[in-house]
């Protein structure tokens, strides 16, 4: 207990470097570039955009605002003046150039409390280091080792499915979301070497409280988001982050000494070992034991187990998603089911190789089409490190003069609209928001712009944080819809309209009457039976 006096000051103390902070960030305010630009008055004085940012996807709110004011334009959350836009050159060259622009300090803070530091969370020359060892367990070639997990797993959904279909009379009521979930931990588990024990443990226990756990939050954690000097003071949420963490970081380090012992005494062996089954721990040891890399590139142990973190956390929610929004389109949409069920059947095996799966050309137009209106994650942020000049393709008018480039200060959050740039009609025609798959066989010319590792759209994003694994997850899921479509028909067991998107930093299918539930896609499941 402080004394009166004592209180009194501290009190005093933090009153005036709050009042100090609110004087700087007003000044700060009003001497921004960005205040030129067009943009939408802000609804709160004192918090701006906060409030309607945290809670809800502001996909559609952007989307608006583009409508009203143009392609780049400025709004203000707390004291930034963040910077939006969906001029392709402009999001180009802010993914091109990472030196300039890179995630905000506090976005890595919050998400290595539970991914840990991995190449998606690092910067700079920390992260060409780290991507230098991990990419090679990415290639396309690596990538294919997978193909037989993959195949497993499938098969193993479609024969529990067949037993809940036969147990239930012909017809089976199931939650999608929930079985292919079930589906991408275990592939992930098994590629990771992780066996996920299907019985509760605390292994298990722990990697599904961090998938589960990037949701939006209360006001709480956002204060202790804006201001770090709260996360001083004990927070139930980062406990049991960091005993998760704690968890997953023992095994991960009993299981790199097991590798390094193993590629150190039987290589050749494991190599035809690896070519059986994926491994991804493997092949992330075996990179970094390369001699190709010197000793001061090499990665710690901590630095492995939080790539394989980042791997089996955020891997198998992303895919477990995309897959999910997959199973609700085609169910959604009978003829494009039917179609595509006639695709797959045309292939005379139950277990093609990748090449004859890449062949499937409508199975690739409705992969395409799944990714680009349901990305896992609908926007992503960056924060300027540096000033810079940022050139636009269309220009943006101040005081009525056209001005091709506009000056970002250093310190300014910058929007990359994922869900925004894949469905913008400026870029994809009137069209833009139907589900059309058919649009893949004549593509307008204006999304080749667009600065996407795959596709033409921003999903797996692009640049040098473009998505490492997603070839990984493309495969998987082909793997999936080619074994289960083969064998079931799927549809919907309530009306379109009533399946909505989870308002979370991850994007997933809910029931709107049902938000208590959580993430869910209930469909009904029957035995596919050619007339």
């Amino acid at each position: 207990m402080l004394p009166a006096g004592l209180s009194s000051l501290a009190l005093w103390t933090v009153l005036a470097t709050a009042l100090w902070k609110l004087w700087v960030w007003y000044i700060h305010l009003l001497r921004n570039s960005l205040r030129v630009l067009p943009g939408p008055q802000s609804p709160s004085f004192l918090f701006g955009y906060a409030w309607q940012f945290w809670t809800t996807d502001p996909t559609e709110l952007h989307e608006e605002w583009v409508k009203h004011f143009g392609a780049t334009i400025q709004y203000r959350i707390l004291s930034y003046l963040c910077l939006f836009t969906t001029d392709t050159k402009a999001l180009g060259h802010i993914l091109a150039h990472d030196e300039a622009y890179q995630k905000p300090r506090q976005v890595r803070t919050f998400i290595a409390q539970m991914l840990g530091n991995g190449t998606v969370l690092c910067e700079g020359e920390q992260h060409r280091r780290q991507k230098r060892v991990v990419n090679p367990a990415f290639g396309p070639i690596q990538i294919r080792e997978f193909t037989d997990l993959f195949f497993a797993k499938a098969s193993q959904l479609r024969d529990i499915i067949s037993l809940e279909v036969t147990r239930n009379k012909d017809v089976a009521y199931l939650d999608m979301y929930d079985w292919v979930h079930r589906m991408t931990l275990d592939v992930i588990g098994e590629a990771g070497t992780l066996r996920v024990d299907p019985q509760p443990n605390e292994l298990c226990d722990a990697f599904r409280l961090v998938s589960q756990s990037v949701t939006r939050m209360s006001l709480y954690p956002m204060l202790r988001f804006f201001f770090p000097i709260l996360r001083i003071l004990p927070e139930e949420q980062s406990r049991r982050f960091a005993k998760a963490r704690n968890v997953m970081a023992s095994f991960s380090r009993q299981l790199i000494q097991e590798k390094r012992r193993e590629l150190a005494d039987t290589h050749n062996n494991l190599k035809n070992r690896r070519r059986k089954r994926g491994d991804f721990l493997t092949l992330v040891v075996e990179a970094n034991m390369a001699s190709s890399i010197t000793e001061g590139q090499r990665l710690s142990d901590d630095m492995i187990i939080d790539e394989c973190t980042t791997f089996l956390s955020a891997g198998h929610e992303t895919t477990a998603i995309t897959l999910s929004w997959f199973m609700y389109s085609v169910g959604r949409y009978p003829h494009v089911q039917e179609k595509l069920r006639s695709e797959l059947l045309g292939l005379t095996t139950e277990h093609p190789t990748i090449e004859q799966l890449l062949s499937l050309k409508y199975l690739d137009n409705v992969l395409r089409e799944v990714v680009r209106l349901y990305p896992a994650i609908p926007s992503s942020l960056r924060m300027a490190v540096e000033d810079d000049l940022l050139p636009l393709g269309d220009p943006v008018y101040i005081k009525g003069v056209p001005q091709d480039h506009i000056c970002v200060p250093k310190g300014t959050p910058i929007v990359i609209p994922i869900l925004a740039i894949n469905r913008d009609k400026t870029l994809w025609g009137e069209d833009a928001l139907e589900f059309r798959p058919e649009r893949w066989d004549a593509l307008p010319a204006s999304v080749s712009n667009i600065p996407g590792i795959w596709a033409h759209n921003l999903t797996f994003m692009g640049g040098q944080h473009a998505c490492l694994g997603f070839r990984f997850a493309l495969n998987q899921i082909k793997v999936a819809i080619f074994t289960l479509l083969r064998a079931f028909e799927f549809d919907l067991s309530v009306p379109a309209e009533e399946i909505g998107r989870s308002s979370t930093l991850l994007v997933r299918p809910m029931v709107l009457g049902e938000p208590e539930k959580g993430p869910q896609l209930p469909m009904r499941v029957r035995a596919y039976r050619p007339e």
